[in-house]
């Protein structure tokens, strides 16, 4: 069984760590049960829930640029981290389209993450947009296995399957029948607290689109994220 009390799915906008979260979350289910998993998302370490209310319940947490305070209780709490990175050029590209956002919100959002997924490189599992992990069944299966869980292949089918592209992008068009409780305000939109789907939340899920701007933008677009596309092998 898992060791790791406390696991963080930490990625970059639009690099589907929603899936990664959903998978994760999923699998201690499956081995743990419903009520022994706490799952939610927190940038902040005053988002977390306090002690007495985890008691010894396993805690999922999801985000994205996070706060050098809550990095460092991940660490003292020994937590299990994956990360899912993708061209932050591409990402930035799909969050302005998606949000309706200027190009420069979504190139401000996407450096904050990148800064902190540099100093966090160095975690367990890395998870690359580009090799398209979200559409191979056999990542839930390695996610299962970094875990240190053992999930029955039906539970690993089904799984899957409800966290395909499709099957999301169907989801995320019901949301507002979902119980008001399950909903959180996003701008205009609105997001499932559970799964943290959110309208729309998946793109044209393409890379290299970045290619299609101005040479003038994707130069520096380039700069810009410069450290990142060398470290992680986008240059």
């Amino acid at each position: 069984m898992a060791t790791n009390r406390v696991v963080a799915t930490i990625g970059l906008h639009a690099s589907a760590s929603t899936w990664v979260f959903n998978v994760v979350r999923e699998l201690l289910i499956a081995a743990f049960g419903d009520g022994e998993v706490t799952a939610l998302y927190a940038e902040t370490l005053g988002e977390l829930p306090t002690e007495p209310t985890l008691s010894n319940r396993r805690l999922l947490i999801k985000s994205h640029h996070g706060s050098v305070e809550l990095d460092a209780w991940l660490t003292a709490n020994g937590a299990q981290r994956f990360l899912s990175v993708r061209d932050p050029r591409d990402a930035s590209i799909s969050m302005a389209q998606r949000f309706k956002a200027p190009l420069n919100a979504a190139v401000r959002w996407l450096e904050n993450d990148c800064k902190r997924i540099i100093q966090l490189s160095a975690a367990e599992a890395l998870l690359r947009y580009e090799d398209r992990f979200f559409e191979n069944k056999s990542t839930v299966e390695q996610l299962a296995m970094k875990l240190g869980i053992t999930v029955d292949p039906t539970a690993i089918e089904t799984i899957f399957g409800r966290y395909d592209t499709e099957a999301v992008r169907a989801f995320s068009k019901t949301l507002r029948s979902l119980p008001s409780d399950r909903l959180s305000p996003l701008g205009a939109l609105v997001m499932d607290r559970v799964t943290q789907i959110h309208e729309p939340h998946i793109g044209d899920t393409q890379s290299g689109k970045w290619r299609q701007l101005p040479p003038q933008v994707q130069s520096e677009l380039t700069q810009r994220f410069g450290p990142f596309l060398e470290q992680f092998g986008y240059v």
